[in-house]
């Protein structure tokens, strides 16, 4: 089949099934997924993952996940650094290390397949997460913002943990590349923060002229193509990149109008063609797991999705309030691209085989119809405030 009609029937299918379940209160990444599972080898068997396709998941990846950096700001981060690194180790961190001790001790998978399943099984995803916090119009609210820094501290450590872990000279180099990386970003982001009105009227005088917004939006793009080039180079993956260049990007630096055009635009391609492509892709790679490993994936699930979640509740009830508790549960259960996307890193690599991959695609949809459900925020529709 066709490069263009395989995109083609690919496309239409994950919109039409995106835009069913999510009429349902179904996250759409469910019926993008099942798309491509539909054409993949284990139904219908009509289109094949092969280098091309392949090649255009990484493109959409990195338009994915550059938006999912522009929403977000480093003053999130350092704000609610504290409340955040907690909820980071309840949602996170902890259920990673038990899965990966599970999967590594009792099912014997090498160590670094053991990890990468976990952390690729146990990360919250920003992108998912974002659209919920949204949609309470909460992402203004202490509320939200320590519930996102949370994440963008979870996927921080998830995206560089998939990066660095090739062998143990490779994982050291990465680390420290990523921590200078990290010092550099806060420094360049306090300089233009500190610049900000100089910064923002030279972003206007630009705009101003004839072909202005091309020259922006191209400039940025292509900025956030050296950077992931940059961490391609040092042997880090280019995802971890293109987060780091969107964060640089936001209103204080575009000023706002810009900000809301540019995040606008990049919304409404990813909505239509990258988002759904890219799961639509990764849905093509899936097969049926045996009966090992189906058994993996039901203690994945039952630690991730179960144990996490009561410790999520457990630590939101003492950081945030009781009254947030199974909220911050709903919200921390969201999975999507960031799982998806260090699956797909870890397959391209050789990290890890087929049948752990079909699990962490199963996974992302069972916790994505599960755990958001369990939101009782009352105050849709209004910001609410946490008791500090």
């Amino acid at each position: 089949m066709s490069l263009i009609l395989s995109i083609l029937i690919l496309l239409i299918t994950a919109l039409i099934l995106g835009e069913l379940v999510e009429h349902f209160g179904i996250p759409a990444v469910v019926g993008e997924i099942i798309a491509g599972v539909i054409f993949g080898p284990s139904v219908l068997d009509l289109i094949k993952s092969n280098s091309v396709l392949s090649g255009i998941s990484e493109i959409s990846l990195f338009f994915i996940i550059l938006l999912i950096g522009v929403d977000q700001t480093t003053e999130t981060l350092k704000k609610h650094l504290g409340k955040a690194f907690a909820l980071s180790l309840s949602s996170f961190i902890v259920p990673s290390a038990i899965m990966s001790a599970i999967a590594f001790y009792y099912f014997g998978l090498p160590a670094s397949e053991s990890i990468l399943v976990s952390v690729a099984v146990g990360i919250p995803s920003i992108s998912i997460i974002s659209v919920m916090v949204r949609g309470y119009n909460i992402e203004k609210s202490e509320l939200g913002m320590t519930i996102i820094a949370s994440v963008i501290v979870s996927d921080t450590i998830a995206f560089t943990v998939t990066s660095a872990f090739r062998d143990e000279i490779t994982f050291i180099y990465g680390i420290v590349s990523i921590v200078v990386f990290l010092i550099l970003l806060f420094i360049l982001d306090l300089i233009l923060r500190s610049h900000s009105d100089a910064v923002k009227n030279f972003f206007s005088r630009i705009r101003a002229r004839e072909r202005g917004e091309k020259v922006i939006f191209g400039s940025i793009i292509v900025g956030g193509l050296i950077i992931s080039a940059i961490f391609e180079v040092i042997g880090i993956t280019y995802v971890l990149g293109a987060f780091f260049a969107g964060l640089l990007i936001n209103e204080l630096v575009l000023g706002a109008e810009l900000q809301g055009v540019l995040t606008r635009t990049l919304g409404r391609i990813d909505d239509s063609f990258f988002i759904p492509v890219f799961f639509a892709i990764a849905g093509l790679d899936f097969i049926i797991p045996s009966t090992q490993y189906l058994l993996l994936l039901l203690v994945l699930l039952a630690v991730s999705g179960l144990f996490a979640s009561l410790l999520n509740y457990f630590t939101a009830g003492v950081m945030l309030g009781k009254q947030y508790s199974r909220t911050v549960m709903g919200f921390l259960g969201g999975r999507g691209a960031v799982g998806i996307a260090i699956a797909t890193v870890a397959l391209s690599a050789g990290l890890i085989g087929k049948e752990l991959y079909s699990n962490i695609l199963i996974a992302t949809i069972v916790l994505s119809l599960i755990i958001p459900s369990l939101i009782n925020l009352k105050t849709k529709g209004r910001e609410p405030s946490l008791d500090n």
